[in-house]
């Protein structure tokens, strides 16, 4: 099986340390970009929670996807697979 990023002809998921990999820049990008947007203006905090906990939301889904495309290459899930 196949797991593929945003559409069936998308990009294959990365394996899962690739994933990792792939969020600890991400995050490390973003952080600091919500770090500066605090620094420059407080308030906006109330607006800025909710976009952090959907970039969490969004890596957490890319997380689960390499997992779910590791595990379909294992022989064990392969053979339930074909069972069905």
């Amino acid at each position: 099986m196949r797991v593929r990023l945003n559409s069936q002809t998308g990009a294959d998921v990365p394996a899962p340390q690739t994933t990792l990999e792939q969020i600890h820049e991400q995050l490390l990008a973003q952080q600091q970009g919500w770090a500066d947007q605090l620094a420059n203006d407080p308030a906006a905090f109330a607006l800025l929670e909710p976009q952090v906990h959907q970039a969490f939301q969004q890596l957490a889904d890319r997380l689960v996807a390499s997992l779910l495309a590791h595990a379909a290459q294992q022989p064990a899930l392969q053979e339930q697979a074909k069972k069905k």
